[in-house]
């Protein structure tokens, strides 16, 4: 899990550095580059320019709406995609042809040389922005603003116009001047000479997994700034730049409480968040879904999204069972809910299945819900049943006003056949899952399966089950998406007071 924020962390710092500084912004075509360039904008606190050489002014603020609130929230835009007015041309030529003319000082001409050859959008900035305070330039694209410069000015030779690498380095040096922070972004993901001159260097990037989109963004070089994290995962959800935030430790994260269900749907359960049932849907009663879970995701991160649906099916009324994996306690549930229901319900209307107490096992603090299944290895194993325990518990504490919820970890469930000494035979491998699917099939129930992908046990109910989700976790951060309905990717981000966690679609 995570936090979303506008810009990274050292992007923030590397902007608030005293000027001058540069930076190069540089990837594929579509990657979200002038998302985080405008995103870096409304972050600066000095004057913002934004000069455009590809796309009209009008097309910016039809592709990014909320740039056209506020006055464009200070950020003054420069619409380079007109021809050049023509002044620039003549000055340019009233140098070559006479240089005395402007001035009689050898160095005050070579300076307006220098200025005057610079592309003309970034004259414009330049004599709009105050000596006397901060400001950020953004050059969007670089590649369309010089290569289209040089190409209407023809080669460069003795009193024309200057190279590409003329011009960057006359610029570079003209930053030194003026307290200016310059952003370069580039239609490119090779390195240019750009990646050597300048004082920071990010790329974006984008890439298809498991058939669905995924956004990073790279920090190569700070200069002046700690880079903790070089590697952020983001999302252009409504046209905004939003990266996220490697998570806290585990035992920190506080997920909100569950949201109540803004209605009732007959035949259907709500999952206490909204961000779920937007993104996934309900969870339909006498179903089973399935969380595929990859082995690197801890623990807890399951019951972040699990126990929002426990506090909701408790606080209707309804019964809960769960087989917590070979580690969880209930301890471990009554904590990811952080206080969502009143204990004495808690107490009343969950039970766990667990296979007898380890000999250093800790007693929990409600031992009273706990069912053992089983004995000591020594002891004569019990025959296997086709029922999976507790069945009238939850069954006849369910009802399509009040539905109940079962969570099987198949990690669990494992553990308590070896607990009966029974073999995990294919015959075996089949029959645990149809039992799950039995006990929920024709109430008022949801039955959840959590387990890892290679799981040989979750195969049998793939193919009938309501919703199959699979998280898997990157960089830290933890991806999550449906395979079966099909859905975009979505990063969970941490709760808040009034939400249980959130989903941030990758788009």
């Amino acid at each position: 899990m995570g936090a979303s924020l506008p810009i990274p962390r050292e992007l923030a710092d590397f902007l608030a550095l005293p000027p001058p500084q540069s930076l190069l912004l540089r990837g594929p075509p579509g990657a979200g580059k002038t998302s985080l360039a405008l995103a870096l904008l409304q972050s600066f606190p000095g004057s913002r320019y934004f000069v455009t050489n590809r796309v009209p002014t009008d097309d910016v603020l039809r592709a990014f709406p909320w740039l056209g609130e506020n006055r464009h929230h200070g950020i003054q835009v420069i619409d380079n995609t007109t021809p050049d007015s023509g002044f620039a041309t003549a000055a340019r030529a009233l140098l070559r042809e006479g240089p005395g003319v402007v001035s009689d000082a050898p160095s005050a001409t070579r300076d307006l040389r220098e200025f005057l050859w610079l592309p003309e959008p970034l004259q414009e900035a330049w004599s709009r922005i105050n000596p006397e305070r901060p400001s950020l330039v953004v050059l969007d694209s670089w590649d369309a603003l010089v290569e289209s410069y040089l190409a209407d000015r023809g080669p460069s030779e003795e009193g024309g116009a200057p190279s590409r690498a003329d011009v960057e380095r006359s610029l570079l040096r003209r930053m030194g001047s003026a307290r200016t922070h310059l952003l370069f972004v580039l239609e490119r993901e090779e390195q240019t000479q750009l990646d050597y001159l300048v004082n920071g260097v990010a790329v974006a990037s984008r890439e298809v997994v498991d058939g669905r989109l995924e956004r990073w963004l790279t920090l190569y070089k700070l200069r002046g700034v700690r880079i903790e994290n070089a590697l952020y995962p983001y999302s252009l959800e409504s046209a905004r730049f939003e990266c996220i935030v490697p998570p806290k430790p585990y035992g920190e994260v506080m997920g909100g409480r569950y949201t109540p269900a803004p209605d009732r749907l007959p035949g259907f359960l709500w999952p206490g968040s909204r961000a779920f049932a937007d993104a996934f849907g309900r969870l339909p009663l006498g179903r089973t879904s399935l969380l595929e879970v990859a082995d690197d995701v801890p623990n807890q991160v399951p019951r972040v999204l699990l126990a929002p649906m426990l506090a909701e099916t408790v606080e209707l009324g309804g019964r809960v069972i769960v087989v917590p994996g070979s580690n969880s306690l209930p301890d471990d549930t009554w904590e990811a809910m952080h206080g969502a229901v009143e204990r004495h319900r808690f107490l009343a209307q969950v039970r766990f299945l667990l296979p007898p107490a380890g000999p250093n096992e800790e007693r929990s603090a409600f031992e009273p819900m706990i069912v053992r299944v089983g004995g000591p290895a020594e002891a004569t194993p019990a025959p296997p049943s086709d029922d999976i325990g507790l069945d009238q518990f939850l069954r006849s504490g369910s009802t399509p006003d009040a539905p109940g919820l079962f969570v099987v970890s198949l990690q669990g469930l494992v553990s308590i056949a070896t607990s009966l000494g029974v073999a995990m035979s294919p015959d075996m491998m089949v029959r645990l899952p149809a039992q799950i699917q039995q006990a929920v099939r024709g109430a008022p129930i949801h039955a959840i399966a959590v387990g890892p992908p290679s799981s040989p046990l979750l195969e049998p109910m793939r193919s009938s089950a309501a919703l199959r989700l699979h998280l898997r976790q990157v960089q830290g951060r933890l991806f999550i998406h449906g395979s079966d309905p099909w859905t975009p990717k979505f990063v969970l981000t941490e709760g808040t007071d009034s939400a249980p966690y959130g989903l941030l679609r990758v788009v």
